[in-house]
């Protein structure tokens, strides 16, 4: 009989430690990252620029509170396009490129960007304006699309 009251008591004290320990938090808070303590949440932006002679940095920014993860299905991470003034697709990367067929991923770490420099190639195109257009190729998720005019004289 005492020994089911030792093990009845013992039971009751090991319950109302797992309870008291469900309440509680963790000093272990990570440290607010903004002045003031408040939690300022931005987004993941794309944007292209002119480098020169027909080069363009096509950039992707991370300016949220988490990492972004991209998983691609092969070597190419971005594609472009030359539409002409009409809107007629004049030219596309992808379908004069090959590519790697590995699976692969670019984690994109808060506050990180990834950037990829475009040549455009101003072969067997009539003199005009064209808009350029770029984006990321993951399997699944948003591809961060950029345009821009691209003028050949």
């Amino acid at each position: 009989m005492r020994q089911k009251a030792a093990l009845s008591w013992l039971m009751a004290l090991f319950a109302a430690m797992v309870l008291a320990a469900c309440g509680t938090e963790s000093d272990n808070q990570p440290e607010d990252p903004a002045p003031g303590g408040e939690i300022i949440e931005g987004e993941v932006t794309s944007t292209i620029e002119e480098t020169g002679n027909g080069t363009y940095r096509y950039t992707v920014k991370n300016d949220t509170q988490e990492a972004v993860t991209f998983n691609f299905t092969s070597g190419q991470r971005y594609d472009f396009t030359l539409t002409d003034e009409q809107g007629n697709e004049v030219f596309r990367m992808s379908s004069v490129s090959m590519y790697t067929q590995a699976l692969g991923e670019e984690i994109l770490r808060q506050g990180e960007e990834l950037q990829y420099e475009i040549q455009v190639s101003e072969a067997n195109l009539e003199p005009g304006t064209y808009t350029l257009e770029v984006w990321l190729t993951p399997t699944e998720g948003t591809t961060y699309p950029a345009k821009i005019e691209h003028t050949i004289e």
